[in-house]
């Protein structure tokens, strides 16, 4: 274990008190649980992770999703009336 020093706005320290006494911790208990989770998560990662398990519907399996979306943006009054404007 490392022994560190952090420099906290009050604004900070004063919520830090009231919520690592509210939970029954350290404020230095607090900050490292909260940097534990926050490290923990990767978004990048989990979005990655995400679309690697989508599996296409079997209906659109031979569909070529750029030329359907293409195919559809071309009917879509929306996007013609935004695209006259």
């Amino acid at each position: 274990m490392h022994r560190t020093q952090i420099y906290l706005q009050d604004e900070l320290y004063d919520s830090l008190k009231v919520r690592s006494r509210s939970v029954g911790v350290s404020i230095s208990e607090l900050i490292c649980r909260t940097l534990e989770k926050d490290i923990q998560k990767d978004p990048v990662a989990d979005a990655k992770a995400y679309f690697a398990r989508l599996k296409p519907l079997e209906s659109f399996a031979g569909v070529d999703s750029e030329s359907y979306v293409r195919a559809i943006r071309s009917k879509s009054r929306i996007v013609r009336n935004s695209e006259a404007t």
